[in-house]
This record gives structure tokens, C-alpha cells and sequence, in this order.
């Protein structure tokens, strides 16, 4: 399938890079920093994210952190915002629970929402079998998916391609064997006729999304944005990162180790002889 939107630019992850103390030595220590004179504001809040790592008590400053910048954070770019929700998600339990005890979390950015609502942003993206007409075979408008969007997004594309492609040969088999005994109706009202599927629900959603929006706009508030950015954008990422790994003496003993700092796990490889003896 092809490509509909633009990748992610990745810009906050190249913003949100420390490399010195704070922001104004960062930016002078960088020959080639237009992004971080840029993005200036968005990087002394990280930097001050990252400086509640090094207090008495990590859990209570970073608490005070989202309760105080949250205002700051929804201001931000939808790119940005959505770095600091992945952020507060993995954030520890403590900090979440503390900051619920601060703040109604569920009227900010950071509030929870379900796979329900990105539905209802995409229900018309894929077209079902069922929301096509019997005398369809060839499928050459649209080819009738199985799986909802958000559902779609979470597979690769070789498997997306392979549900697609036997999709695409059962629901034409389906519709050449029920044609030999059913010459097809028309479709008055929802459901109105045995045997005949509901090909204008699609059309039905379609005049029907803009007052569904707003209710989900509504409902969701200053997410409402970020919930489109993601939708558009950051599902299309097809970035990748080369795996880097370097060398680490460990008590003598040289270790694999990642960017992270965590050990490299080495794939062993067994043979036959080995599994019998």
C-alpha cells in the first residue's frame, strides 16, 4: 500500500537531546544548532524533566514537574506532545499516582483513552466485505479488509499484504458462488433486503463524521489535536534505527552492550546433535 502522508520528522527527538547542563551552553557548544535555537523552550523542558531525575526525591519533582509545565506541554507542538504522553506513560507508578493526588489528570492531555476512540476517528478507512455490493469480484475500487485500521497499523506490511491478498480471493469466491444463486437487490435502507449487504454505510459514516468528531472533540479536549497528529502522522512512521552496539569491560570481562547500556543478548544457535545429546 502505498505511502498517504508524510513520516515523522523526529524534530523533538533531535530537540530533546542533552548534551550539557543546560540549554544556553548546549546551544553555543553546537556550531550547527538551528534547532535547538529553534526549539529553545522545548528543550530547557526537557532539560528541566531531566534534572528532577537528580533530586532527594525524584518521585515528588517530577510529580511537581508535570503539574507545573503541563500548561507548557499542551501549548507544544502536536510532535512534541505526543513525546511527553510516551514520556508520562512509562513514567514510574508513583509519579502518576502522586500527580493524580495534584491534579484531575483526566482533564489534561495525559488523560486515558482507548482504541474505541481511534475507531471512531478511522471506521471508515478500511472497507469490510459486508459494506460491498454481492456483484463485486474483481474488488478493484477497494479491497475488502478483515481487520479494522487500528488493527492494521499494529501488523507489518508483509502481513497486512498476505491478509489483504486472502481477503481479497475468499470474499471473490463468496461473491461469484452467491451471485449463481442470488441476482443481487437494491439496497433501500440499512439491512432492508436477505442477502444483500449494506454497501452504503460507508457512505451513510461518511456524511455522519464531521458531527462525530465533534463530539469526540467535545469529550477529549486539548487531545483532540494530538488525537489527529497521531492518526495522520506518527501511525505512517516508517523510520528506522540501525542496532548499535559497542564494548564494555565488566569486571574484566568484555560485554555487548547497547546504546542503553543493557547487555546484548546473543542469539545461540543449536543443531540437531546438541538437542539429542
Amino acid at each position: 500500500m502505498s505511502c498517504q502522508v508524510p513520516s515523522k520528522t523526529l524534530v523533538h527527538e533531535l530537540v530533546n537531546t542533552r548534551l550539557t547542563s543546560n540549554a544556553d551552553s548546549q546551544i553555543n557548544s553546537i556550531s550547527n544548532n538551528k534547532a535547538f535555537t529553534t526549539y529553545k523552550d522545548e528543550l530547557e523542558l526537557y532539560i528541566d524533566y531531566l534534572n528532577t531525575k537528580q533530586k532527594a526525591d525524584p518521585i515528588t519533582s517530577e510529580a511537581n514537574f508535570w503539574k507545573d509545565n503541563l500548561s507548557k506541554i499542551e501549548e507544544l507542538q502536536p510532535e512534541f506532545i505526543v513525546f511527553w504522553i510516551d514520556k508520562y506513560e512509562a513514567t514510574h507508578p508513583k509519579v502518576k499516582e502522586e500527580l493524580k493526588s495534584l491534579i484531575n489528570v483526566e482533564d489534561t492531555i495525559l488523560q486515558n483513552f482507548s482504541d474505541s476512540i481511534s475507531n471512531i476517528f478511522r471506521q471508515d478507512e478500511n472497507v469490510s466485505a459486508r459494506y460491498t455490493t454481492v456483484d463485486d469480484i474483481e474488488f478493484d475500487s477497494a479491497i475488502p479488509s478483515p481487520l479494522t485500521a487500528i488493527l492494521q497499523d499494529k501488523l507489518n506490511s508483509n502481513v497486512q499484504s498476505n491478509i489483504l491478498n486472502s481477503s481479497t480471493k475468499v470474499n471473490s469466491l463468496f461473491n461469484q458462488n452467491i451471485n449463481k444463486i442470488f441476482n443481487g437487490a437494491q439496497q433501500d435502507s440499512a439491512h432492508g433486503t436477505n442477502l444483500t449487504t449494506d454497501y452504503l454505510h460507508l457512505q451513510r459514516i461518511t456524511e455522519n463524521k464531521p458531527e462525530l468528531l465533534e463530539l469526540v472533540a467535545d469529550y477529549v479536549g486539548n487531545l483532540y489535536e494530538v488525537l489527529l497528529y497521531v492518526f495522520n502522522y506518527k501511525l505512517n512512521n516508517i523510520q528506522s534505527v540501525i542496532p548499535v552496539t559497542f564494548s564494555q569491560d565488566v569486571e574484566g570481562t568484555e560485554v555487548k552492550v547497547d546504546t542503553l547500556g543493557n547487555k546484548v543478548q546473543e542469539d545461540k544457535k543449536f543443531n540437531t546433535e546438541d538437542l539429542l545429546g
